[in-house]
């Protein structure tokens, strides 16, 4: 009886070490695919000059849509978005934006 309850208990041993090694050898892979995808990502952006230039169209765009609603909301509005969001750049911007329109 004792030997099969340690034969059990090998067995077990076994089969709990493949099922380790299946999700180890699928982690590895993730982790290869993923340094892979930002290789090829990076490598894509280092050498195609129409693809930065989209990029950074895109942000200098997302940079001036922000910008101008900014300049477009009230201070209440500056506000309750600062407190909302925690981001006290909101009301320095306003702020900032409010001394520029008076001239200093």
């Amino acid at each position: 009886m004792r030997m099969s309850s340690l034969g059990f208990l090998v067995r077990l041993l076994v089969t709990k070490m493949r099922s380790l090694n299946v999700r180890m050898i699928g982690g590895v892979i993730g982790l290869g695919a993923t340094i892979a995808l930002g290789a090829f990502v990076g490598y894509k952006m280092a050498t195609n000059p129409e693809l930065r230039s989209r990029l950074s169209r895109s942000a200098v765009d997302a940079y001036q849509t922000s910008k101008k609603k900014i300049v477009d909301m009230s201070e209440d509005v500056a506000v309750r978005t600062a407190q909302m969001t925690k981001n006290p750049k909101i009301n320095q911007d306003w702020v900032a934006h409010q001394w520029e329109s008076v001239g200093y």
